[in-house]
């Protein structure tokens, strides 16, 4: 069986709709313009991929055991992806982004280069970002002349897909499974977003799988903080419908998007591209 490679499933319809989010959301914030176009380009490199093989599980006692008193189904580490067909889509973003204007242009032809020679350099790079290993992502950044962050970001975008088919194949047993905790319930990954429904839950998403899940109004998801006292948030002057809630006893933050606010939410990976800004004035406030 076969599921489909593409990060936004299934069919061209929502490829399409997907694309014209993008196109919505730099209209209308054209700061977020640059990074949203190069996420573009790579989407549409992702709806052109050839099919991922459905991952395989674990057994069900596994799956029994995990997902009770806390415990995500899986690691991070040990999520059963496809990474050849993760590996041929990296090659195709470096491919493609190497030929571009990019100032960073030969480093990503050299990282091509390393990825043409065989899955080793690649599967390094994904285990590195899989095991959050900052020091081997550097590495392996160094040896191409990259940024990490520009790695990371790639890395990450091509095993979105594969993800993506996983977290699918996952959707009837997380349904069943309730979930109160601060990190996501498939692979334990820490929220990078957080939305407010129409009907005014919260829920987070998680910055790896794009897993969403409920969680409480009033609590920091990274250490579990509940008092008010250490809690609070700030909102982007003319931006109604966003904030950033931030806890000043881990100082963690994290951009949350009220949809009552808004006629439209494009996905949160977007929504998250669309306000870069947001973390800038969160780090400049001493909040990671």
């Amino acid at each position: 069986m076969l599921l489909p490679f593409a990060h936004f499933d299934i069919n061209d319809m929502k490829a399409e709709r997907y694309l014209k989010h993008i196109e919505r959301l730099i209209r209308q914030r054209p700061s977020s313009g640059p990074s949203l176009r190069s996420y573009g380009e790579l989407a549409r490199l992702m709806i052109r991929a050839e099919p991922a093989h459905q991952p395989k599980t674990t057994t069900n006692e596994h799956l029994r055991i995990n997902g009770k008193n806390g415990v995500p189904l899986f690691s991070r580490g040990d999520l059963p992806l496809d990474f050849e067909a993760t590996s041929f889509l990296l090659n195709r973003f470096f491919s493609y982004l190497s030929e571009t204007k990019r100032k960073d242009k030969s480093g990503l032809a050299k990282a091509l280069e390393q990825s043409e020679k065989g899955l080793e350099w690649n599967d390094r790079l994904f285990a590195a970002i899989l095991k959050q290993d900052e020091h081997m992502l550097a590495a392996l950044a160094g040896e191409v002349d990259l940024d990490p962050l520009t790695l990371l970001f790639l890395g990450k975008t091509a095993l979105r897909p594969s993800l993506e088919a996983f977290r699918r194949l996952m959707e009837e047993i997380m349904d069943e499974k309730p979930w109160h905790y601060g990190y996501c319930p498939l692979c334990g990954s820490p929220p990078d977003m957080a939305c407010f429904t129409r009907t005014g839950k919260r829920s987070l998403h998680c910055e790896l799988c794009g897993q969403e899940w409920a969680f409480t109004r009033i609590g920091c998801p990274f250490c579990d903080n509940r008092d008010p006292e250490n809690l609070g948030y700030f909102e982007a002057e003319g931006e109604e419908g966003w904030r950033v809630y931030f806890c000043n006893s881990c100082h963690r933050y994290l951009k949350t998007i009220d949809s009552r606010v808004f006629e439209e939410v494009a996905p949160l990976e977007l929504e998250s591209l669309a306000t870069l800004h947001l973390d800038l004035v969160a780090n400049r406030n001493g909040y990671q």
